[in-house]
């Protein structure tokens, strides 16, 4: 984990739909404890540990849904990179970190819970994992307005209320469940990931996002590549980096600077060492020779 990122909340980019005002109590089956929507901000960063969030640490799940940017989860063991469509849990008892793309910060919708209810979900469904990220799309967006509608109005019967969110609940630990299932059912764990990578090819795809997204370790990742296309995963990112770009090369309506900006490169320099290394010419000769052929 970053060690520098420090907590940063401009409350004016941050909208508190619901704060509960009743303390929590480790016999309760559920509790909310806050609701709200968080605006895009670049320096926005949210860090909780031991000793700077202790009742937050042993009992808080943070649930968030991207409406829209990117953002970084970190936590002692892994990281992960959400964007829009993607919902988040974060676990109690998890050192984490968690804060905003600097080039385009996330928009997101997010609840705070806990509770003998939310405790139970995460032995079923989540495991051991310090935090869980799928892919819901629209679906998450409507579980988190579903729950902020709910909180939104007069409450008359606090218990009422949160049965109905548990409901919700369940129902989002359910689609977790299945989209686990179906991610790794028809298709083989290569075929899904090269399917996924070939689809954000744009993206700044990491070996650690992949690992999360697809529920599998870093080291079954590496060996289902090796075994597959004998590459690491990181070799075929690459790869499929410079498929991309040796297409918008021969397209002829773009500049490398472009190019390498637009296929998730550090920057130009980066992008010619890599494109050397794979096709054995810089990219200015790639360009003269596929001219040439014309």
């Amino acid at each position: 984990m970053a060690n520098q990122l420090k907590s940063y909340i401009d409350r004016s980019r941050e909208k508190i739909i619901w704060k509960n005002s009743v303390p929590y109590s480790q016999s309760d089956i559920f509790y909310m404890e806050m609701a709200g929507i968080t605006y895009p901000h670049e320096n926005y960063a949210i860090r909780r540990n031991r000793n700077n969030s202790k009742r937050s640490f042993e009992y808080l799940y943070v649930i968030e849904y991207v409406t829209s940017g990117a953002g970084y989860i970190e936590s002692e063991e892994k990281s992960a990179r959400v964007g829009e469509g993607d919902i988040y849990i974060i676990h109690r008892r998890t050192v984490h970190a968690y804060y905003a793309d600097k080039q385009q910060p996330f928009c997101k919708k997010w609840i705070n819970v806990s509770g003998q209810f939310m405790n139970a979900m995460e032995k079923t469904f989540l495991g051991e994992e310090p935090f869980t990220v799928i892919h819901m799309g629209k679906k998450g967006e409507q579980l988190l307005d579903s729950i902020h509608s709910l909180v939104s109005q007069e409450i008359s019967d606090i218990d009422k209320t949160y049965n109905e969110i548990m409901k919700l609940l369940f129902d989002m630990f359910l689609s977790i469940n299945d989209e686990k299932k179906s991610l790794l059912g028809e298709l083989s764990l290569f075929e899904c990931i090269a399917d996924f990578i070939d689809c954000n090819v744009s993206s700044n795809i990491t070996v650690s996002y992949l690992s999360e997204r697809f529920f599998t370790s870093p080291s079954t990742l590496y060996r289902t590549f090796v075994k597959s296309v004998g590459m690491s995963p990181k070799e075929y990112i690459t790869s499929r980096k410079i498929a991309a770009a040796k297409r918008m090369i021969a397209a002829n309506d773009s500049t490398f600077n472009t190019i390498a900006t637009s296929l998730g490169f550090y920057d130009s320099h980066h992008f010619f060492r890599a494109f050397h290394a794979f096709t054995g010419m810089s990219p200015t000769e790639y360009k003269n020779k596929v001219l040439n052929e014309e």
